[in-house]
């Protein structure tokens, strides 16, 4: 184990797996995203004769395992791949090899045998000619054993469903004898039955104390204390996003390896040559999606492994099972809730791609409350796209609880999954982490509000205005609340009778009791609280080219709505509590607009930084920086189907918006406000030369995207 693969001693439950796979049992292991579960089939591998078949599901998976077992130690391991992509030369002597392994004797071409073959669900479900090879290894005794790598692919309750995975059932109608190991990060008690029911495998038994029939199941727990989570405030400009992710990198992690998920391929895309744009070549990215042609993604992978990328920005087709232990950071560049069935369990496995060395790394997800109107819109024709999308807007709301605890409980509410998977030797599952964003923010930076009075202005004001055949977005609610745009709204005027629209002034003091006297940035972040809470819901709207999100009010709505102005300020009803931002304030300073121009590092704020840098050491004392609060809800442009799918957004206006969000920088020259007016010309000269610096050629993206 030393010399092969570096190892000293076993993790968690790897010393029982490995025994129970010498011992040819059947096996369920269910251990976190970077616990080491390809340990417990490589090194039974190479202890017992014969070739191990491993079925995973991703390329990028198998590219990893191969080049980490390649390149393991002094004694290199003869480890394979089957794909689509693979050249017909490369096919044939892998074929001809495995061949001459089945039709040989034990000890015949040891020397050269083939100990681990990766192959995808895909190979096992159509190919005949393979099928037909495993049946030669299994008569010539040369096949060890069947790994199912993300095994919970096989249910439909999992969250990663992929129907070529239900046929693997087959493997043990043909080859009832060859042992089984499924393997999984997650694995409540429903989709573990399903897994058994698919796979033909027997009821589980207890590793810690296994009977010599059954099918061994073994367990760790799912908490890992070295990852450090922190949500942080997305800016609605994307070039401001963009700087935003670049500072951080620079400031917290210079030389580290860290992956950027984004929503979009055309994301992917845009970030990775953004950021090595902005950063001045200092940060090298790479590409990563599935249009990119298998051979680019082998070279990207062995690039990032190397040092040469040091960030993969990537769609949810990357990371999957990658053996990269030295990724110090992964940051979401938005709520990762796609076409794909994802949420907060996608969010954990993403994220658990960090830290697989057992050292320090941050997991960061950029988080802004207008973000719920675009993912809403993707995943309103999902099955339970829109419960998938409250749970992990939910988590990204709550700056109060600690981020293992809400974890804990999302998994034992969605999955059944038992709170004993998150208590370790060291700390219960009720026990704060005390290193994650909401167990170190110092608590000037946030304020915990009783909002009920807002929210029922909110609705009373969402009332009057469906009441009058108006329809809001959360952006359109956002402005029309706080009085801006002349406190008027549009009504009627759908489909051909676009002409007859009318405008609608609101009474505010007759309808709510006045103006909601909220900022633009703690009024959205209260509307998407409402719609957590069901006090609010989303209304979809579909034609033949769009789907519209709006808000229209919720089924919990009466239960507030019933009662007077009066009553809820003297506390009657029912109270809606929300956390709003209380750092990063404006102040004038000349010395921030030039900060982009050193090519040190800048200072960034203390809200921007996350993870084990953040919990060491109170954070100096700092100037605050001057930013521009540039409104602008256009983000990165999507995929092909954003063409299809868009948002109906209300021009959001920043009159009122002085309480700051959480970012430090701009790259957008600032508005011609009376304020500012005087300033104009200089910061015209400044972002000029920011351009001529960030322009050059010798920058270069690796993009590694098919044409």
């Amino acid at each position: 184990m030393k010399k092969v693969f570096d190892i000293g001693d076993f993790r968690l439950c790897q010393k029982g797996v490995c025994n129970a796979n010498m011992d040819g049992r059947d096996i369920v292991c269910v251990m976190p995203t970077g616990g080491g579960k390809s340990l417990t089939y490589q090194l039974p591998a190479l202890l017992t004769p014969g070739c191990t078949l491993v079925i995973s599901p991703l390329i990028s998976l198998m590219t990893d395992q191969i080049l980490h077992l390649r390149e393991s130690g002094v004694l290199p391991v003869e480890a394979v791949m089957l794909t689509g992509g693979t050249p017909r030369p490369l096919l044939n002597e892998i074929q001809q090899r495995l061949t001459s392994m089945a039709s040989s004797q034990a000890q015949g071409h040891q020397g050269r045998d083939i100990k681990l073959c990766y192959v995808t669900p895909e190979k096992i479900a159509k190919s005949k000619p393979f099928m037909s090879l495993l049946r030669k290894l299994v008569e010539g005794g040369k096949l060890a054993r069947i790994v199912i790598d993300e095994a919970h692919c096989a249910s439909q309750m999992g969250h990663d469903f992929r129907p070529d995975y239900k046929k693997l059932s087959t493997l043990r109608q043909f080859f009832p004898h060859v042992p089984i190991l499924a393997l999984s990060a997650t694995c409540p008690p429903r989709v573990l039955q399903d897994i058994l029911k698919i796979l033909k495998m027997k009821p589980v038994v207890d590793g810690k104390a296994a009977p010599p029939d059954g099918t061994v199941y073994f367990s760790a727990p799912l908490y890992r204390k070295n990852l450090h989570y922190t949500v942080l405030s997305k800016p609605s400009s994307a070039k401001e996003l963009i700087a935003t992710m670049s500072d951080y990198i620079l400031q917290n992690h210079r030389n580290d390896s860290g992956i950027i998920y984004c929503l979009t391929k055309k994301d992917a895309e845009s970030v990775a040559e953004s950021i090595q744009a902005v950063s001045n070549g200092r940060i090298k990215t790479g590409v990563y999606h599935a249009d990119v042609e298998d051979g680019q993604k082998e070279r990207l992978h062995m690039q990032w492994r190397e040092g040469k990328v040091q960030v993969v920005c990537a769609t949810i087709a990357f990371g999957l099972g990658i053996d990269k232990g030295n990724v110090r950071f992964v940051l979401h560049h938005t709520v990762l809730l796609a076409i794909s069935q994802k949420s907060l369990d996608g969010y954990y496995q993403e994220s658990g791609r960090a830290g697989r060395d057992g050292q320090d790394a941050d997991c960061v997800l950029y988080y802004r409350p207008q973000d719920a109107t675009r993912q809403a819109s993707i995943t309103c024709s999902d099955q339970d796209g829109v419960v998938k999308l409250h749970d992990i807007l939910r988590f990204a709301q709550d700056m109060q609880e600690c981020r293992k605890i809400l974890f804990a409980r999302y998994f034992s509410e969605s999955s059944d999954l038992s709170m004993a998977s998150w208590t370790t030797n060291e700390s219960d599952a009720m026990d704060r982490c005390g290193h994650c964003d909401n167990c170190t923010r110092p608590p000037a930076n946030v304020e915990h509000k009783d909002a009920t009075v807002e929210a029922w202005q909110i609705l009373k004001i969402l009332e009057a205005v469906e009441g009058s055949g108006g329809r809001l977005t959360i952006s359109g609610l956002s402005d029309l609340a706080r009085g801006l745009g002349g406190g008027s709204f549009e009504t009627g005027g759908s489909g051909k009778r676009r002409n007859a629209k009318e405008k609608i002034q609101i009474d505010y003091d007759s309808v709510a009791g006045g103006k909601v006297r909220l900022s633009k940035d703690d009024m959205e972040s209260l509307i998407v609280q409402m719609l957590v809470l069901r006090y609010l819901e989303e209304a979809f709207s579909s034609t033949a080219y769009t789907v519209n999100v709006y808000v229209a009010p919720g089924n919990q709505a009466l239960r507030l709505t019933r009662f007077i102005r009066e009553d809820i300020v003297n506390g009657g009803g029912p109270r809606i509590q929300c956390s709003f931002r209380r750092h990063g304030r404006k102040v004038k300073s000349k010395k921030a607009a030039t900060d982009r121009q050193s090519p040190d590092i800048p200072d960034l704020q203390e809200n921007t930084t996350a993870g084990p840098s953040r919990i060491r050491q109170p954070a100096p004392s700092r100037k605050k920086r001057v930013y521009e609060d540039v409104s602008d809800p256009d983000e990165i442009d999507g995929e092909d189907f954003t063409s299809q799918i868009r948002m109906v957004d209300a021009e959001e206006s920043d009159d009122d918006d002085d309480d700051g969000a959480d970012w430090a920088y701009s790259l957008r020259p600032p508005q011609p406000t009376k304020k500012r007016r005087k300033s104009e010309k200089k910061t015209k000269e400044i972002l000029a030369r920011l351009n001529r610096r960030t322009s050059g050629d010798e920058h270069e993206v690796i993009s590694l995207s098919s044409d």
